[in-house]
Formats: structure tokens, sequence, C-alpha cells
């Protein structure tokens, strides 16, 4: 399906790589928002389910895919004035964006409400949190299983591991294996464990390690209560990274705003939930499109 890309400046200058696909100005706004590791092609089901409705935008977010590192120190408010940055480019004076973010790119929407309280309004008619939470992702984290004697020690580990830049992995059989286990649930296809084992394992390392440094020690919290829009939370209850009760306390705090439009668990599915449940997901996501477009 063809792209419209462009450019995009951040607000300290760093270049943004943004792909349109679908209708134009006219058309329902939906801006995707990946997460850790991935690029803008993570999108791919939900680009070809929308674009034959829907204006379609994805972005890399910086240091991922074709966007610029920068030479700001990476952090969450990063996160948020980027994202800021792409709905200031795309939003139109008569369509707002449905706001769609996938683990770190949900806590990109969190971390832009906490940063831009004042432009959730003006700029998005509803958001999508999936496969998300905004904080204490390493001690939540299900994907080291130890004894509690253990844990506290573990948790150290972890939180460094992710800062490591690492070597770059290659797309072997033996990394596949890693992905799956590390972000999918147990029925997952061959094709999708493919798929996204192509997109993760072309991040650059030292990318990789300073984002991670950044998600070991994240709190995007205070934007929960600044996203005043319907707001939908999609999980699998596979998912290791970032398990359900994340997601359930984000929609408790949610309901407790009048904000949660929907909370979707899906069974036996894992972290990356919108290549493994394509269907579910677009339909859930569909169903906060329909009751927030605007006519």
């Amino acid at each position: 399906m063809p792209a419209r890309s462009r450019e995009v400046l951040s607000s300290d200058g760093t270049r943004l790589f943004v792909e349109e696909y679908g209708l134009g100005d006219d058309a329902p706004l939906m801006v995707f928002s990946h997460g850790w590791a991935c690029q803008g092609r993570f999108w791919r089901p939900q680009i070809e389910h929308f674009a034959s409705t829907h204006r379609v935008v994805v972005y890399d977010q910086r240091g991922h895919g074709w966007s610029d590192r920068g030479h700001s120190q990476f952090s969450s408010s990063l996160l948020g004035d980027d994202l800021e940055a792409v709905l200031r480019a795309v939003v139109t004076s008569s369509r707002k964006a449905l706001v769609i973010g996938h683990s770190m790119g949900g806590m990109s929407i969190m971390g832009w409400a906490a940063e831009h309280p004042d432009s959730v309004l003006p700029l998005s008619r509803g958001a999508v949190l999936a496969s998300t939470g905004p904080s204490q992702l390493v001690s939540r984290s299900t994907l080291i299983r130890s004894p509690r004697r253990f844990r506290a020690t573990l948790e150290r580990a972890f939180a460094a591991g992710l800062a490591i830049a690492g070597p770059e992995m290659l797309d072997t059989r033996f990394n596949r294996r890693l992905v799956k286990y590390g972000t999918m649930g147990p029925h997952a296809s061959a094709d999708v464990i493919a798929e996204c084992s192509g997109i993760l394992l072309r991040c650059p390392p030292a990318v990789r390690g300073m984002w991670g440094k950044v998600l070991a020690s994240i709190d995007v919290s205070k934007g929960v209560d600044s996203l005043a829009v319907p707001t939908t939370v999609i999980v699998g209850s596979a998912d290791k990274l970032t398990p359900e009760v994340h997601s359930t306390d984000l929609a408790e705090r949610l309901q407790q705003r009048g904000r949660l439009h929907d909370l979707v668990a899906l069974p036996q599915i894992g972290h990356m939930i919108n290549m493994e449940a394509p269907k579910d997901f677009n339909e859930a996501a569909a169903r906060l499109d329909a009751a927030t477009v605007e006519r």
C-alpha cells in the first residue's frame, strides 16, 4: 500500500519520520505510536484494515526506523514532546486524532497527556492504550519468575539489562525463539513471529539500551489523569512484559474519572497484541472510533 512520507521536527529539532496511508485530510484521522525497538511498520495489520476508510498516520519513535536520534537525553517527556509534534503536524481544524499506542507508544500517549495536558482535547478525540503501563514495569513484569527471596536481586539485574546496548541481534532461529518467549502468547503463528522478529531485531543496539534505561524507571502516571478523552485499554492475558495488572489498574483509574470506554482482555495473547490478534484489536479500535468520530 503506497505511503505519503514526511518529516516532522520535534521541539528540540529532532527529525521524526512520519508516514500517511489511506484517505486525505477530510477522512477520520488515526495516529499510531509504536513501542520499544519497533517502528511504524509494526502497525501493518491496522494500516491495511483502516486505510480504506481513514487517514492513517504512523511515525517512527526517535532513534527507531528512519527517525533521527537527536541530541537530547532520552526521557518520558521526550516521548510526549515527539507525539505532540506529530499531532500538531497532522491534526486539522475539522479532524482530531484517535491516538493509538502500543507498549512504549502507550507510554508516549500518557507522557504526552502529562507534558501537554492543554493539547489533549484540542488534538485528540479518543485514545487506545494497548499492552502498556504507566510505571513499575520491572517489578510487575513476569518475564523472569523467581522465588521471592531472589526477586529483588533479579529485578535490579533486569533493570540494568534493559539499559545495556548489547550486540546487534541477528535474525536467527534462536533469537526468534527469544522474541516469541518474551513478547508473544503460546499460540502465536510462525508468520507473526517472523514479522515481529524482523522488526525488533533491526533496532540499533544503542537505541534499544537508551530507551531501555528510560523504561526501567519510567513513571507517566500523571498522564492518566490528564487523558481527558474516551479511552480503550487492550491487553493479552499472556503478556509477560506489561501484564494484565497494569491494564486493570489503568481501566479502574480511567473509570473513576468517567473516561474508560472499554477494557478488552484477550486470553492466551501476548505483548504483540495488534499482530497476534489483529481482528480483535481492530474491532476494539473501531468501536472507539465509531463512538468518537466527528461527522
